[in-house]
């Protein structure tokens, strides 16, 4: 298996962006302003500042051994193949939100043409971006690019349109800031962390980086703050304009609709509305498959999976598999909601472990903790993951708390049964590496 290194910084860098502004700040603002009002840009702000701590030690291990499929390289190198494979089948089960992605870019789509098939039009989209990434990560790269760029412009448009409407009284009322209270303010820094978060996912593409041990840091770091920026500053005017109760659990179409002339504001759909899911799906298919392939290669999966493609170089079997995910149950009408609440719920497990590779990198890999390009002493190092572990634990401990038992019930279940096979699975590899 080869990828080419096509990837440079700003390839990356969109790459990372499109994958933290996506459908976040779309639909989870008004989902932010519900919990906690008029203090949505606080929670935002704090709500990354968590997210940067928690990649911070990963950036740190994408300086220090960058390859394809990052995270789950770096669980299996510092604590084992076995625990290697487990936090990847935790992280197989969430993509299936990239059924959600299609469905809330059929719905923008909706809005602009009433009498769309919801469910051909989310079928469509991901049909698109499997072929766009079949024909090479540099090419999706490059569309990702320019979609970015779009929709950057198109939130800082409703940022400059509604800069001068905000009513800025409410901002100064403390009564009006936490209604409900310190929990409200701690579960929407929850709930906008899958805004702000998903930078640390282009590990996945360190060995299709020309400069992986330099760009992928500053990649991941970067695109987290160049969001954090943007995403008070639509937060502010998101809440600041209309009265509350048009704007909690709302969408930014609403605001946008009050605030941008009527050709703009079908500008803001397509540009920020459209583009945000688009950017979500596109990024999803660029590193998903990567580390699966790995995965196949070490034995844990099928090595027929693992085939790239001759010409285009790409992993087709697994990005072909990645689709199937995602439209079959658009295609069959499913119920998502458990799915959501198992991934949802996941998140915030599979999390740890690659927090705890970095705690550990330097006692047990010192010669690949000494070469990274990152300087942190192992000290400063393993305190940054400590405190982004308590973070995670926090997280997931507010995450669990809105789960109902049927959720606890699959939850379970899926943790149980993937146990079971990396137990299965280890002793089969055992006995061939041994017969052999």
């Amino acid at each position: 298996m080869k990828l080419g290194r096509a990837l440079g910084f700003w390839d990356v860098y969109a790459i990372a962006l499109g994958q933290v502004i996506g459908s976040g700040i779309m639909v989870l603002v008004g989902i932010g302003i519900e919990l906690t009002a008029y203090a949505i840009p606080l929670a935002f702000l704090v709500s990354a500042g968590l997210s940067l701590l928690k990649q911070w030690p990963i950036a740190f291990l994408g300086s220090a051994m960058p390859a394809t499929g990052g995270l789950y390289v770096y669980c299996k190198r510092v604590l084992g193949p076995g625990l290697g494979f487990f936090y990847l089948a935790l992280l197989l089960i969430t993509h299936i939100l990239i059924a959600l992605f299609a469905l809330g870019f059929a719905q923008y789509a909706l809005a602009l043409v009433p009498g769309l098939p919801a469910r051909g039009v989310a079928v469509g989209i991901l049909a698109l971006f499997f072929f766009v990434n079949l024909f090479g990560v540099r090419v999706a790269a490059l569309l990702q690019r320019v979609m970015i760029v779009v929709l950057v412009l198109g939130l800082t448009v409703l940022v400059a349109f509604g800069w001068g409407a905000v009513n800025p009284a409410p901002f100064q009322d403390p009564a009006q800031l936490f209604p409900q209270g310190a929990y409200g303010f701690a579960l929407a820094c929850v709930i906008l962390s899958f805004a702000t978060g998903g930078a640390q996912f282009i590990s996945e593409l360190g060995g299709e980086m020309a400069n992986p041990e330099r760009d992928l840091p500053r990649a991941m770091l970067g695109a987290t703050l160049t969001a954090a920026l943007l995403f008070t500053l639509v937060s502010v005017v998101a809440v600041g304009v209309l009265p509350l109760e048009q704007t909690a659990g709302q969408s930014l179409a609403k605001v946008a609709e009050a605030i941008l002339p009527a050709p703009l504001y079908l500008a803001f759909i397509v540009g920020a509305g459209l583009f945000a899911l688009a950017t979500s799906i596109n990024a999803t298919f660029s590193w998903a498959t990567k580390a699966v392939l790995i995965a196949c290669e070490d034995g844990w999966l099928p090595r027929s999976l693992a085939v790239v493609h001759p010409r285009f170089g790409t992993p087709h079997r697994l990005l072909l598999g990645l689709f199937l995910l995602g439209a079959t149950p658009i295609a069959l009408g499913w119920e998502l909601r458990y799915l959501i609440m198992i991934g949802g719920g996941l998140v915030f497990i599979y999390d740890t472990l690659p927090l705890l590779a970095a705690f550990l990198l330097p006692r047990r890999l010192p010669e690949v903790f000494a070469r990274a390009r990152m300087r942190l002493s192992a000290r400063r190092l393993q305190a940054v993951s400590v405190l982004a572990l308590l973070v995670v634990l926090g997280q997931a401990a507010l995450s669990f708390s809105d789960v109902d038992g049927v959720g606890w019930a699959l939850v379970g279940a899926y943790l149980l049964l993937v146990a079971g096979y990396v137990r299965w699975r280890g002793r089969t590899m055992i006995s061939i590496k041994v017969a052999a």
